[in-house]
């Protein structure tokens, strides 16, 4: 009877560990990968492969549209996406302009980022000027109609909206950005970075460019499948999208080398060595995993509790 009253204890103490003592040990095993980024070996998806290979194929000077709607409840994937994105297109020389349609916020949260980045590939100083090499056009909250007077014609649908100029607020399509665009054909991709339904919205009415999405985790299962019927050209799916694409800007693809990234669609495509790379997804990628690693043995730990408190009984 004493074996099984201590087994049966045992069982009870495995089940009854304090809350706070799991949340401390779990802000502790979350906050170490990123006080100290733990490097994981990756191997990036084909899709994000697609996403960085295009963006690498376009020629200096080219231009693309950038749907940006996503605000600071999903900066851990969102905004991780958006510096990737931003990154590569400065590196690349590619002016951009951004409009938003899922949420008030998202122009002054993506200015925000883009002046951010601006800065640091500029070594603190501005590498990429307002109204001269990117735009911020604004929210527009009737995003279906918006959408498709975008596809319609790109001009009339951004006709009278302003934004920061050297001389004061100017229209947006008399931007150096806007020169040589007369048809959404025109800008060489509309890319929505997006943690909401817009994504929807613009697979539904966007026919006369391509179309490459960077969405949050929850939301990878479906646009996987726009992905696999060719809608979408690149996809970056969460937080191991960004670490997809902070591993294909250090590395490139098909570059010799211990970490080299291999793709059989592509030849070699360089990556951006000894540039400022890492970022949220080399910390919050460990870190994830870190956490799932403490939520499974905590689990395991509570079954092996019930199991030997029955037993006990």
């Amino acid at each position: 009877m004493a074996s099984r009253s201590s087994i049966a204890e045992l069982g009870n103490k495995l089940q009854s560990l304090p809350k706070p003592a799991l949340y401390l040990i779990l802000f502790l095993v979350a906050s170490l990968p990123l006080i100290k980024p733990i490097p994981l070996p990756n191997s990036p998806d084909p899709a994000s492969i697609d996403f960085y290979a295009h963006l690498m194929e376009l020629p200096e000077g080219s231009k693309i549209l950038i749907c940006s709607d996503w605000t600071n409840s999903t900066r851990g994937e969102s905004m991780g996406e958006m510096d990737a994105l931003l990154r590569v297109l400065m590196r690349r020389k590619i002016k951009f302009a951004v409009y938003s349609i899922g949420d008030g916020q998202a122009p002054r949260v993506a200015r925000e980022t883009i002046a951010r980045i601006s800065r640091e590939e500029g070594g603190g100083q501005p590498l990429y000027k307002p109204y001269e090499d990117y735009v911020v056009i604004g929210f527009f909250p009737n995003g279906e109609g918006q959408t498709a007077a975008v596809n319609t014609n790109v001009r009339a649908a951004f006709a009278g909206k302003t934004d920061i100029s050297p001389t004061g607020q100017r229209e947006v399509v008399q931007s150096p950005v806007f020169e040589g665009i007369n048809s959404l054909a025109d800008f060489k991709y509309l890319i929505n970075v997006t943690a909401s339904s817009t994504n929807t919205v613009i697979l539904e009415r966007i026919k006369k460019t391509n179309l490459m999405f960077a969405v949050s985790g929850v939301m990878v299962p479906e646009n996987t499948v726009y992905y696999a019927s060719g809608q979408l050209k690149g996809l970056l799916g969460g937080i191991k999208g960004v670490y997809d694409m902070e591993t294909l800007m250090e590395y490139g693809v098909n570059n010799p080398g211990p970490h080299m990234v291999t793709s059989a669609a592509y030849g070699q495509i360089p990556g951006f060595p000894g540039k400022a790379n890492t970022g949220k997804g080399t910390a919050y990628y460990p870190a994830l995993h870190v956490c799932l690693s403490v939520l499974i043995l905590a689990v395991i730990t509570g079954n092996v509790g019930m199991f030997l408190s029955r037993k006990g009984r």
